[in-house]
């Protein structure tokens, strides 16, 4: 009657679909993956100890604090850490500090001579 032929029903197929794992890759593992990924590298938690000296020595003492400042922020910039904006502020405070000393030293000067 029918050239259909009836096939036996397999533990693994469900309402008509082969659900067999051949042809299936099997998932990853994360250990299996680890190897293809670099871990970023992980930053300081502290901010670095000599940006915090230029940022002191940019408050009482410019003439030292600026240039350590500077030497700070390419270290930092080179190397990689923390600390780059608070060596940054060293030297916006000292080069300010500097201007005030400078302001109060002709001040001082031109009320001394008359």
């Amino acid at each position: 009657m029918s050239d259909l032929k009836t096939r036996p029903v397999i533990h693994e197929e469900v309402d008509g679909l082969d659900e067999s794992p051949v042809g299936v890759p099997s998932p990853h593992t994360a250990s299996e993956s680890a190897g293809d990924y670099v871990l970023p590298t992980v930053l300081p938690k502290r901010v670095a100890p000599l940006a915090v000296l230029s940022l002191v020595l940019a408050v009482v003492f410019p003439f030292a604090g600026v240039p350590l400042a500077y030497h700070v922020v390419r270290k930092l910039q080179h190397d990689g850490g923390r600390g780059v904006s608070v060596a940054q502020a060293a030297i916006v405070i000292g080069y300010l500090n500097i201007l005030l000393i400078a302001l109060v030293s002709v001040n001082i000067a031109v009320a001394l001579l008359l």
